[in-house]
Parts: structure tokens; sequence; C-alpha cells
């Protein structure tokens, strides 16, 4: 009897031995890679983008109490004119007066236009509106609202073609920089500009062509 039940607790030893020493099966989870949002236009209007989670065009009002960091402002003669013309025509108008034959813009407008600098970007604004005007992806981004595209510092080269599988690269003078277009209308040469160095996004701007 001693001996039968010596030899049963051996075999479920042996037996607990076994099966914690067979190998369990691995499962293996598969890494999903985030899908990119792609764009199949060569125009972007001016009302799809933010800018640091902005609209490009701002009252001023609204500009002051976002953009609190400005480190300095520039007053110059815009010699070419300068988009407020139509961006802003009727504001225009009731400060400046009609437009003349005589000097091609407002009757008591001096041409002046306003720069103003901050951390990395920098606007223009004729003291009614502030218009966007260029920024470093280092510090700032810009949104595609549709399709929900963010472009930042980190957003790569191969990456921007995935999205924008239409786009044109063009080349630049330096060596490892490149550009894309994209007009605001079919009508205009007017366009958001993308830059590119090193294969990394380096900076943005909007575009106008004025002369």
């Amino acid at each position: 009897m001693k001996a039968n039940l010596l030899g049963a607790v051996l075999l479920l030893a042996i037996t607990g031995c076994k099966e914690n020493h067979e190998p369990k099966e691995i499962i293996e989870t598969p890494v999903l890679k985030e899908r990119l949002n792609t764009y199949d236009s060569d125009v972007i209007k001016i009302e799809n983008v933010l800018i640091n989670g902005q609209k490009v065009i701002l009252p001023i009002e609204k500009f002051n109490s976002v953009y609190k960091a400005i480190d300095s402002s520039k007053t110059e003669l815009w010699e070419c004119g300068s988009p407020f013309e139509w961006l802003d025509s009727e504001w225009m108008t009731e400060t400046y007066g009609k437009v003349t034959k005589e000097s091609g813009t407002f009757e008591n407008f001096d041409g002046n236009i306003t720069t103003l600098y901050g951390k990395q970007i920098e606007f223009n604004t004729n003291n009614h509106i502030v218009l966007f005007n260029t920024a470093f992806a280092k510090s700032n981004s810009i949104k595609i609202l549709s399709p929900n595209i963010e472009l930042n510092k980190d957003t790569s080269l191969k990456d921007f073609q995935k999205m924008f599988p239409k786009s044109e690269m063009e080349q630049l003078d330096n060596p490892g920089e490149v550009r894309f277009r994209f007009y605001v209308n079919k009508e205009v040469d007017d366009a958001f500009l993308f830059y590119f160095k090193d294969g990394k996004l380096d900076y943005f701007s909007l575009w106008w062509l004025l002369c």
C-alpha cells in the first residue's frame, strides 16, 4: 500500500516537472503602422489651413490675444501692393478711400505694411487684420483641416510625398533642399510653399505674386 502511494506521488512529481518545462507558444502582436491621410489636389485654400491651431487670417484683436510673444516689428512701403487690397478691401476702402487710377491704390493709403516677428514666425498686417507669412517647423505647425493632415518638424520628405501623392518637387539651388507648391486657388499663382532640408520639413510660407 505504501509502495503504491509512493509510486503515485513520484509519478505526479515527474508529470508536473515535464509540464513546467514544456516550451510555451509565444504569440507575437503585430505592430500597426499609423495610416497617413492623403491629399490629391495642388490647391490648398486659405480657409482650410490652421497655423499653430489658428486661422491664417486673424482680426488684429484676436491675433494680439493669441500671439503675445511678438519680438519686433517693421513698417515699410510695399511698392508692388499687398494682398490686403483684396483680402480686406471693404475696410481699406472705408479707411483710405476708393482706389484711384492715378495711384493704383486706395486714395489716402501710403502703401506701408507692418511685418511682425515672433518665435520663428512672421506675419503681416494693415493694422486691421493679420496675415500669416512664414514659419519654421522647429517651433510651429501647419494643419490642413480636410483631410486632417498636420505638418511639423517631425514630418519627413518621404511621408510628405505619401500624404501628397500628386505634389511636384522643385529642386532648389542648395543641395539637400527642395520645395513643394500648392496654389490657394486655381485662378492665381499665390501659393503655400513647403521647404524641406535634409529630408525634414524646414519651413513653410504663404507667398503672393505681387509684381
